[in-house]
């Protein structure tokens, strides 16, 4: 996004080449105009909400960044078009509803175009069915690479850039906004030495004290305790608390434990017992603001930079939990077993493919004597879950099933009582209570398989394997050619996708035409397709049954695999040929396994017939 002379086809600043293609088929061609006033460029980065470009202003003749809305779980876009396509029905309502969060957002944060810190919002407008952000183009690098590449950082060269970021803080927090996801890909350091706080995609304007409703992504090891809940009371010591742990990871070179371990049993070490060269006084500003309890916790920005300041802050000593685990909200979002809808956290693991080896350290679940605290069963299989009732003393029960585009087909989507209220985690249940658990059915769709020229009994069978139900059998008089009780034909077509519960129709031949008996071979139709298959065996007087389907990779598709009786055997007509038909290469749909515990994922991808290769990676980044 720089001028050069010359008529060169790589550019002399970048080496950006002028033929080159997007990156992903779904970003914006280079070289486009945006608003009649942007250019696009390169892509600088992209995630599961967004896509953000480089970009030139063709008015005030400076380069910017372009943050686009584009959460690809509701929308998509063809390749060399700039028009977005939201999909249907939730997900629409969903993307419009971000989308003006969106805007929302930008409106606020261009309030600050002046405060140091704060990335400054140049432009925001809707176009293409999407919404656009235009900012100032930052060169540097973020904390996390710094820290990647560094690991870790003395408490002189740390500190700076902590308060930096404070007084970021202290502005934004004054205008009710609070960021919600500060941690090191967060801030970045500029080549001019400046810092700014990045992404407030997170961030959500409060009108009140507390955050009754809003779900965030959680980093872990960033995110304070109240962030797991929902209706959590959110305010600046959340921010507080994430920019402590920032500080942590940033002169120790490792995350704090997630906070609700500490909840349960706080593991956290002071900075000075790993071996940091630190003040007193400064390692007390940041185990305050470390605190598990918001009560005990630095309240404020400006609180945590007079206590970093200030050689006269003292260390504050945590209260006792007493009953406070039981004084979670309804509705409480436990990290292990939450699934989609309930916890933002498990779409960001899904988006990278993260299988957890094990599940995460929960508190106790038992409250006082009688009474137990309802864990989260979403995404558990039907015996783990009867498992995990049945140590709590719980009666295990099914309530039906529902479809889910997220939790895999015969797992747990949903829990509640014996009256179909939902129970949420964290619920307090009486003990030998029957939990009545809803399971998924997958995405509640199927593929109506190739069942025409089987007979009605093996056709049904199959129908009802594949989860089709609702069948409903009418007799062909039209005198097809074949024999009595097979199936000419089913409605929808085969290879048609239909709901679980939309009816079929299957109709069957009303009887067998009548053949002059004579003897003759028995011919090869071994390769052929069904309607070969078949018109070649009436020219000799046989009819043709489908027996089975099986999957092969030599055999394509529709193409008869075997018969029986075998070519050149001798056979009288009317006699029927029996064949089994290929299915193609065997193919399965990719299911969700994240949050479950790597030997039960292992036995399901399996099970459907995947080769599973094992993987552990260590990292101490979030």
């Amino acid at each position: 996004m720089r001028e050069y002379e010359g008529d060169y086809d790589i550019c002399p600043y970048c080496g950006y080449r002028q033929s080159s293609e997007a990156k992903e088929a779904y970003h914006i061609s280079p070289g486009t105009m945006l608003h009649n006033r942007y250019i696009i460029g390169r892509v600088l980065g992209f995630g599961g909400f967004g896509i953000t470009y480089i970009g030139f202003d063709t008015k005030l003749l400076h380069r910017v960044a372009i943050k686009e809305y584009f959460p690809s779980e509701f929308a998509t876009r063809m390749p060399h078009q700039t028009e977005v396509h939201v999909f249907s029905g939730e997900k629409k309502e969903q993307f419009l509803a971000g989308m003006k969060k969106s805007l929302d957002e930008a409106k606020n944060l261009a309030e600050f175009r002046q405060a140091p810190g704060i990335t400054q919002i140049y432009d925001f407008f809707e176009v293409n069915s999407t919404a656009y952000i235009v900012m100032e183009l930052l060169e540097g690098e973020t904390l996390k690479e710094r820290l990647k590449r560094e690991k870790k950082m003395p408490v002189e060269e740390a500190l700076p850039i902590i308060l930096s970021v404070t007084a970021a803080l202290k502005e934004v927090h004054e205008k009710g906004i609070i960021h919600r996801d500060i941690s090191p890909d967060n801030i970045y350091l500029l080549k001019s030495g400046e810092v700014k706080l990045l992404d407030f995609g997170a961030a959500r304007q409060v009108t009140t004290t507390h955050s009754k409703s809003l779900t965030v992504i959680l980093k872990l090891g960033y995110a304070p305790v109240e962030q797991y809940q929902s209706g959590g009371n959110q305010g600046p010591w959340t921010d507080v608390y994430s920019l402590a742990a920032t500080f942590y990871k940033m002169i120790t070179g490792v995350r704090p434990p997630e906070s609700p371990e500490r909840r349960a049993k706080d593991t956290l070490k002071e900075p000075s017992k790993l071996g940091v060269k630190i003040p007193v006084y400064i390692e007390n500003a940041l185990m305050n603001a470390l605190q598990v309890r918001i009560e005990d916790r630095t309240q404020s920005a400006a609180e945590f930079e007079q206590a970093l300041t200030s050689q006269s802050t003292v260390r504050t000593k945590a209260t006792k939990e007493k009953e406070d685990i039981g004084k979670w909200p309804r509705g409480l979002k436990i990290l292990c077993g939450a699934g989609a809808g309930v916890i933002i956290l498990l779409s960001l693991l899904l988006a990278t493919g993260v299988i957890t080896p094990s599940m995460p350290k929960l508190p106790s679940f038992q409250k006082n004597e009688g009474m137990v605290w309802m864990p989260s069963l979403v995404n558990m299989s039907q015996s783990a879950a009867k498992k995990r009732l049945e140590e709590l003393g719980l009666e295990y029960g099914l309530a039906g099933t529902q479809a889910s585009d997220t939790i895999m087909k015969g797992y747990v989507l949903g829990q509640q009582d014996e009256k179909g209220n939902a129970i949420q985690p964290g619920d307090e249940v009486e003990i030998g209570s029957k939990i009545n658990v809803i399971l998924s059915t997958g995405n509640g769709k199927t593929v109506i398989p190739d069942i025409v020229w089987m007979s009605e009994e093996k056709g049904g069978e199959i129908l009802s394997a594949d989860g089709i139900v609702s069948v409903k059998v009418q007799e062909d008089s039209s005198g097809s050619w074949g024999e009595k009780g097979l199936i000419t034909r089913i409605d929808p077509a085969p290879g048609t996708e239909i709901a679980y519960e939309d009816e079929v129709t299957v109709y069957v031949l009303k009887k067998t035409p009548e053949l002059e008996k004579k003897e003759s071979a028995v011919p090869e139709i071994v390769n052929l397709d069904m309607d070969s298959a078949r018109e070649k065996l009436q020219q000799s007087g046989y009819f043709i049954e489908k027996t089975g389907l099986e999957y092969s990779a030599d055999v394509p598709q529709g193409a008869i695999i075997s018969q029986s009786p075998s070519s050149g055997e001798k056979g009288e007509t009317g006699n029927v040929i029996k064949v089994v038909v290929s299915r193609g290469p065997h193919r399965e749909k990719m299911v969700n396994v994240v949050n479950q515990s790597e030997e039960e994922a292992v036995r399901n991808l399996e099970e459907l017939g995947f080769v599973v290769e094992h993987e552990l990676i260590y990292t101490s980044d979030d």
